[in-house]
């Protein structure tokens, strides 16, 4: 067991299991993982301009050179004019002022570089100042919108509701342990019965039901509770059922253990049966057939089930003594099949069905007795809804299919299928008829120790291509190379030049002139005449001589690392889900597997333990799915009228992970299923659901066309008679 003793007062937190909304599980999500960051950049210092600093600059330089050429060129004209003064008095005075305009020149240096520093000083100050208000509103913006994060993150829920589909109608759940098939149908069948009357078939003789029966109990849901075989006599497994439909169910419970049974068999199981119910009028009980059989057969019987007048009249019309050898056999087996069931539900006392109604073994070895009874408790549910006029709204939930065959199993889902019920069907093992019908409808797994059954639960789930590391290479090399060369030349040249030159020039000229020779001698002439010649010529001869010897060594090393690092990938084709993983899985984890249009599937993980409702903040609802704001909204500008609505449709959150937190109740897991988008403005919490009110019909009779639908008398306050044993002996501080 996994839930705390409720029979000895209220339900607690354990009612918020009956919340509208069916569900099979908890999926969780981190809240944090929703908070939405702080879009806005931090502001930045800015950068001082470049000019000032230049300026700086090159008033600096240009004091520098005014006060050196001041020193300079004023030291040389003060020492110039002061010795110039010594002979002329006012060149002291201009050598003063020269130096004078040399210091102001250099004071007004001075200035220009103090006006560029308070400039730049000035500029640093109101950038400071822009920075610290800039800063100032953005750490209050950030500040208010981490406030409202916070706020909201508070608020949000960890845990959510994993839903069962509206549109489904069948569901096949494999694997698990006992305690984690218990806590599936603790969360499964507590969240049905706010909505609809619940029918479960207990076939593991486990008595996984008894939690679920206790919280009903506790919770003022009408329970009935049919244990088998050892109070079969308060069962109502054949009450209400016409004498055709009592024959129909014995024949096929008879041959529920033949894959293959004998149909002439079956005729004549039927006919015998059919025949003695006709004789037996319309009082028709099992006591009574099966006193008819052996007066049939032969045997004595001690019973007042049947009057002296039906004895004869079975004895001597219903068969003629050769059909009656013929059928011998036949007669046998019937009468050894119903002995044992003679007494199922003579003391039902005309109590009615409940919302919630079990039937199941009880703890004990298996016999005949109880597989004929598993059957029949089977084929009991198939004619009552079979039987119904209108819509039948009740929900169905077998446990332990082991021993039932695949046509009765078929028959019971196209039957639920065809009358509008829900059946969800929990087989403990991957294995024969369960292996035979997964894909009937939704499919979800639970831990597969075997790893035969992880194998085909994993080629269910299907295959996948991908990419994956098939090999790496690394290579370190390294080189060394090393060379001499030495190089000696040697040569000689000679050369010899020859020249000769000649020169021959001739001169030839005539002038004259007048001189005016003043004026005693005003006129005078003069005339002359030159001429001339020259000759000359030049040989020459010349030879040199040139000798050359060249001689060269070259030395070179060389020293080179190489380092590579090599990966390759490969397209592979591998399972969706690994056996090992669902081998793996924690005791509460249960998988749901969806089928997407186009062949892609989809799992959600979910943690179906009843005690994370004992968690803070969990929701009976599935988690609400936020959309992605643009990133470039500032957080304080989110207001409510920009939610969007909440999703109309039921939702799956994706799952990354399939393995969910191993203990739910004692602590939130480190690692959420799946990653969350973006968060949402602040969101209204769970408002806590008012207490389940049920009807019921204890008094009235056992009514086909009423199973699971209960009329309006109160329910009552104490669980059935032999059900309330004490506390489950794997109670929490009983283990």
């Amino acid at each position: 067991m996994t839930i705390e003793n409720t029979e000895a007062g209220p339900l607690g937190p354990y009612l918020r299991l009956f919340d509208p909304g069916q569900r099979v599980g908890w999926v969780y999500r981190d809240p944090e993982s929703l908070r939405q960051p702080f879009v806005e950049a931090e502001p930045q210092r800015q950068e001082l301009d470049g000019s000032y600093e230049n300026r700086i600059q090159a008033a600096r330089l240009d004091r520098k050179d005014r006060i050196s050429s001041a020193l300079r060129i004023g030291t040389t004209v003060a020492v110039v004019f002061y010795l110039l003064s010594l002979l002329f008095t006012v060149m002291l005075t201009i050598g003063g002022v020269i130096v004078g305009i040399l210091v102001v020149r250099a004071l007004y240096a001075s200035v220009r570089l103090s006006v560029a520093t308070r400039a730049r000083t000035a500029q640093e100050k109101a950038l400071e100042e822009r920075f610290q208000h800039d800063w100032q509103s953005w750490h209050q913006r950030w500040t208010h919108h981490e406030a409202q994060q916070t706020q909201w993150v508070s608020g949000l829920d960890a845990w959510g509701a994993l839903p069962f589909g509206a549109d489904t109608r069948r569901l096949d759940v494999f694997g698990g342990s006992q305690r984690g098939r218990e806590g599936f149908l603790t969360v499964f069948g507590a969240s049905t019965l706010r909505e609809r009357p619940l029918i479960v078939l207990d076939l593991t003789q486990a008595m996984v039901c008894r939690e679920l029966s206790v919280l009903a109990e506790a919770g003022g849901v009408p329970v009935d509770v049919q244990l088998l075989p050892s109070r079969m006599t308060e069962s109502g497994i054949v009450g209400g059922l016409a004498p055709h439909e009592l024959v129909q169910a014995l024949v096929e419970a008879m041959h529920g253990d033949s894959p293959e049974s004998d149909r002439a068999e079956r005729a004549v199981y039927t006919r015998i049966l059919t025949q003695l119910c006709g004789a037996l009028g319309s009082d028709v009980s099992l006591a009574r057939l099966g006193a008819g059989l052996r007066v049939l057969v032969g045997e004595a019987d001690d019973a007042k089930a049947l009057s002296r007048e039906e004895r004869n009249r079975i004895a001597d019309d219903l068969f003629s003594d050769k059909n009656k050898d013929q059928i011998r056999d036949s007669l046998f087996r019937l009468a050894s099949f119903v002995h044992p069931l003679e007494q199922l539900g003579t003391a039902r006392e005309g109590r009615g069905p409940g919302y919630l109604t079990c039937v199941a073994l009880d703890f004990g070895a298996g016999s005949a007795s109880t597989e004929l009874l598993a059957d029949l408790a089977v084929q009991s549910v198939m004619r009552r809804l079979s039987s119904f006029q209108e819509e039948a709204p009740c929900v169905v939930v077998m446990l332990g299919d082991q021993g039932l065959q695949r046509r009765h199993l078929e028959q019971l889902a196209q039957l639920c299928e065809r009358r509008g019920a829900q059946l969800t069907l929990v087989h403990s093992h991957l294995r024969e008829a369960g292996e035979e019908l997964i894909g009937g409808g939704t499919v979800a797994f639970m831990r597969l120790g075997n790893h035969q059954e992880a194998t085909v639960a994993a080629d269910f789930l299907g295959r996948h291509h991908s990419f994956v590391l098939h090999s790496l290479t690394d290579t370190e090399g390294r080189t060394v190379n090393t060379s001499v060369a030495k190089t000696i030349g040697s040569s000689t040249s000679r050369g010899t030049t020859t020249s000769h030159s000649e020169t021959y020039g001739r001169n030839w000229g005539s002038s004259s002139s007048t001189t005016y020779q003043g004026w005693f001698n005003p006129l005078s002439t003069s005339d002359s005449t030159n001429s001339g010649g020259s000759y000359s010529e030049t040989y020459g001869t010349s030879t040199s001589v040139t000798h050359t010897t060249n001689e060269s060594t070259t030395h070179t090393t060389g020293d080179s690392d190489s380092t590579s690092l090599a990966t390759g990938r490969q397209r592979v084709y591998e399972y969706a889900l690994e056996p090992t993983q669902l081998q793996s899985l924690a005791e509460f984890n249960l998988l749901v597997v969806e089928r997407q249009p186009g062949g892609a599937v989809q799992v959600h993980a979910a943690d179906c333990n009843p005690n994370v409702v004992l968690l803070d903040r969990v929701s009976t609802q599935p988690l609400p799915r936020f959309d992605t704001l643009p990133h470039h909204t500032p957080a304080a500008a989110i207001t409510a009228e920009q939610a969007p609505p909440e999703p109309q449709q039921q939702y799956y959150p994706p799952v990354q992970q399939p393995e969910a937190p191993q203990q739910p109740y004692a602590g939130a897991p480190q690692q959420p299923y799946a990653t969350a988008p973006q968060a949402m403005p602040p969101h209204q919490p769970y408002a806590q659901a008012p207490a389940p009110q049920w009807s019921s019909s204890p008094g009235q009779a056992a009514d086909p066309r009423a199973w699971g639908m209960p009329q309006q008398p109160a329910p009552p306050q104490q669980p059935p008679s032999g059900w309330t044993q004490g506390p489950p002996p794997n109670w929490p501080g009983r283990q």
